[in-house]
């Protein structure tokens, strides 16, 4: 989280190649063909825009948080958090949970702390080890891979979910209440108000 951090940060928000592929994928998306016009890269303060991803990401979810709130009071599930992450400063804000949405979890396994990121197959299983022990020591028969159900909004990280065994659920960013939808249809509970039932 220093200078040189940023730096490399910035570097890669620049990397000619990732936006020819990325104009690439939009044109097709579009339904265009031909030649990919060359556009100029942005100049971007990386160190702003990472500050404010961090921010933005820190606001609990209107859909997903309260339905994740209703799952842990049901006291029917093991819940837990797998989750890309970087290490913050010591004594900055962002280290507490002042959101309260780690809270919601019997475990949280931080890849800036284990050392292991996804899609890595290895950090899959350090969660399933995670819940397996934890059903162990409340009394539950063990957990099996599909016993597990993942969520993520990566297609590589679900993808490598569901190679070490796991139920995967896309979640699509700007469209969670069709999540949590479908987290009732797994789960029984009714996890959206009448009012979000409303507007699905």
């Amino acid at each position: 989280m220093d200078a040189d951090f940023f730096a490399a940060f910035n570097k890669d928000l620049r990397h000619p190649t990732l936006w020819k592929q990325f104009h690439e994928q939009q044109r097709q998306k579009k339904g265009l063909s031909g030649p990919t016009t060359t556009t100029p890269l942005p100049e971007v303060d990386a160190e702003w825009l990472f500050w404010e991803m961090m921010r933005i990401s820190r606001t609990p979810d209107p859909y997903m948080f309260p339905a994740l709130q209703k799952l842990r009071a049901s006291g029917k599930f093991l819940m837990g958090a797998l989750s890309n992450t970087t290490k913050f400063p010591e004594g900055h804000p962002y280290n507490k949970d002042e959101t309260g949405v780690r809270s919601q979890f019997d475990f949280f396994i931080s890849s800036a702390h284990t050392g292991l990121r996804k899609p890595d197959p290895k950090i899959y299983e350090v969660a399933i080890q995670e819940m397996n022990a934890l059903a162990k020591k409340r009394g539950l028969e063990g957990v099996k891979p599909s016993d597990i159900v993942f969520f993520d909004d990566i297609g590589e990280n679900l993808k490598a979910g569901k190679r070490a065994g796991l139920r995967t659920v896309k979640v699509t960013l700007g469209k969670t209440r069709d999540t949590v939808k479908e987290l009732e249809k797994i789960t029984g509970l009714q996890l959206l108000d009448d009012v979000d039932k409303a507007r699905l």
